[in-house]
């Protein structure tokens, strides 16, 4: 592969890699625990303890992760009165969830290891330079997407949230009642907040790339010299 088209490579790879480490962070029982349980988060409509609700929502937390026992969890789960926590389109939209984030862990890892890869590869070549400035250029664009998305996260989350479902989501499977136990552990607020952490954590590692990726581009450059 020539070494602009590497570069590029490297450089789309940035932006998501970071956003999966974003998740990676909030996808945390110490996060769900600490925003389900902060001042001024609202309250439960339809009569969940904010002890009962966090129950609730650290096992959907569990049943997505890695090595689980999966969506069973949450066929298990009952109502303080007895019924199932979760009905069947909830079940199966969580089905859905668990799959995406999978699928986005494991793209992840394999990002990494090839650009890891490709960096002690290229480290004796004349292409020593493409890792490091595919990692600046993602970086930087990063940081250019942020400042077009951000806005559009903060100001219009609706049309956010729902673009964001119908690409990754067939047909209407996440539309929920507000009645519904997804609806209810996790409620909109807690999406926002996710989504402006999400992407205040993707920017802070661009911000911090930028300098390394570029002290690395000149090192390799002085090498070639």
């Amino acid at each position: 592969m020539p070494a602009a088209a590497l570069v590029v490579a490297i450089a789309v790879s940035v932006t998501p890699i970071l956003v999966v480490n974003a998740f990676r962070v909030l996808a945390t029982g110490t996060f769900v625990r600490a925003e389900l349980g902060r001042d001024g988060f609202p309250p439960d409509g339809y009569g969940f303890t904010t002890d009962q609700r966090k129950e609730l929502a650290l096992l959907g937390l569990r049943s997505i992760e890695p090595g689980s026992d999966g969506i069973v969890l949450l066929e298990r789960a009952r109502l303080p009165n007895g019924s199932p926590a979760f009905g069947f389109r909830e079940l199966s939209h969580m089905r859905d969830v668990r799959r995406l984030f999978g699928i986005a862990l494991r793209g992840q890892l394999i990002a990494l290891v090839v650009i890891a890869a490709l960096a002690l590869g290229l480290a004796r070549t004349r292409f020593r330079t493409v890792v490091p400035l595919g990692l600046l250029a993602g970086a930087v664009a990063t940081l250019a997407i942020a400042v077009l998305a951000v806005p559009l996260i903060l100001l219009g989350f609706d049309g956010f949230f729902v673009r964001f479902h119908e690409i990754f989501f067939s047909g209407d499977s996440w539309r929920f009642n507000n009645a519904d136990t997804l609806i209810r552990i996790y409620p909109e607020q807690f999406w926002q907040d996710v989504s402006r952490l999400a992407a205040g954590i993707a920017v802070a590692q661009a911000v911090v790339l930028v300098p390394l990726a570029w002290w690395w581009h000149r090192a390799a450059r002085r090498g070639l010299e």
